[in-house]
């Protein structure tokens, strides 16, 4: 049953980065290992809700060719796609690509619905998404908010928790160029994605003013698009691979020191182009290397450089993209060391799944929910001024808790170390 090895979905050989989906001679072994970071299992105790008997199904659906009942696949559905099971797996089990390939298998069976199928028109059109953001703001001030509210339009509409991650939009366009007042070190790209420019401004800002502070010039390529995480973790891998052939279009076009990213969702899908896209050893899917943002910084840092100490206290939470697939977190606890004053902790529980998943939030949003409380409960016990993240998602989920009066601010790692810098 479990015997991957074997099989070629049809396109050829499906090695990963760090070997084949399972390497030989094992297969998964059931050790169960994995339910103890799985946050569907967790939250139900349902084995039916854990790795291992979701891999039945995959195995069913993408080796076995086989039919599998609607439970299975709503069982399969249930999974956040967190990649915590592949953390620990002694098999080493590339559980995620088995996934994205049943999701494609089962395309026809199911239907994404008016409003999925919309916001995926949407993320893959930058020009449609930012003829929307006037709206949104005439929405978001003039009392329509309040009123749709008020009347329940939302709940009837089915749109009230995506209103809730709607933020006040950024209407003004970034620039193509930010040049260094230093004495120039490089020149570095950088990958804004679907939503940040307009949502996480403050991000992308910080981050341009400290990598000018290192002596970077920072270029924003005009032709990037969204990465095409959320159409081929949601079966639609043709419009995925269209999407990143054009950011390769767009960033290649150019010599780069490195290609940075400040949304660590889009940085796991953009490290995976090689194997997605099928490029072979000779055609790498970028000409410059990609970083994650706080671990560029990080790795170029000058000690020149005059940071205002900073008394407060950080709770990092260590997104499910940046823990399980980048590994890059331990870069965001040394970055915010740099702030003299500053404590920083883990928040409890960062092996667990805040609930976000990319769109899974909308989708799912009973567990989503129920996950992101938890994380909440973590959060008061903390006692922390700031909480941390280096996703967006995670940031725009765990905010939609409502709690009067937040005791605490959420903010990119970059956010709080650029705000300190002395300039």
């Amino acid at each position: 049953m479990y015997d991957f090895m074997t099989d070629d979905f049809g396109v050829g050989d499906y090695d990963t980065p760090t070997g084949h989906i399972v390497p030989a001679p094992m297969d998964c072994m059931s050790c169960g290992v994995c339910l103890g970071n799985c946050p569907t299992y967790l939250l139900s105790q349902d084995e039916k809700e854990g790795p291992r008997q979701r891999i039945r199904t995959l195995s069913k659906l993408v080796v076995e060719k086989s039919e599998v009942d609607d439970e299975a696949i709503v069982h399969l559905n249930n999974c956040i796609q967190c990649r915590a099971c592949e953390l620990v797996c002694p098999s080493q089990m590339n559980y995620s690509e088995l996934f994205d390939k049943a999701q494609y298998k089962l395309l026809d069976q199911q239907d994404k619905g008016f409003y999925a199928k919309l916001a995926l028109d949407w993320v893959a059109d930058k020009k449609k998404l930012k003829s929307l953001m006037p709206l949104l703001l005439f929405y978001k001030l003039s009392g329509v908010q309040w009123l749709f509210r008020k009347l329940g339009l939302l709940k009837l509409l089915k749109l009230h928790i995506a209103e809730k991650l709607a933020r006040l939009p950024e209407l003004k366009p970034l620039k193509s160029s930010y040049p260094t007042n230093t004495q120039v070190k490089g020149k570095v790209a950088l990958f804004t994605g679907c939503i940040a420019e307009h949502f996480d401004r403050k991000t992308l800002d910080a981050s341009i003013k400290v990598l000018n502070a290192l002596g970077y010039e920072v270029s924003i390529p005009v032709r990037q698009v969204c990465c095409g995480a959320i159409h081929y973790h949601n079966g639609e891998p043709e419009a995925a691979k269209e999407l990143m052939q054009q950011n390769r279009s767009g960033f290649n076009h150019q010599e780069f020191e490195a290609i940075i990213y400040c949304v660590t969702g889009c940085g796991s899908q953009l490290q995976e182009y090689q194997l997605v896209l099928e490029l072979d050893d000779n055609d790498s899917a970028f000409t410059a290397p990609l970083f994650e943002v706080s671990d560029f910084i990080l790795g170029h840092w000058d000690d020149t450089l005059s940071i205002n100490p900073l008394s407060a206290k950080v709770a990092v939470h260590e997104p499910c993209s940046q823990r399980n697939v980048l590994k890059t977190q331990q870069a965001v606890y040394d970055l915010l060391g740099k702030i003299p004053e500053l404590k920083v902790e883990a928040l409890e529980e960062n092996n667990i799944c805040c609930g976000a998943g990319g769109s899974y939030m909308l989708s799912h949003p009973h567990t989503a929910q129920t996950l992101r409380d938890n994380k909440w409960q973590h959060i008061f016990n903390s006692g922390a001024d700031y909480v941390v993240t280096s996703n967006i998602g995670c940031d725009m989920h765990l905010q939609t808790f409502e709690f009067k009066n937040h005791p605490v601010e959420f903010k990119h790692p970059v956010t709080i170390l650029a705000d300190q810098l002395y300039t």
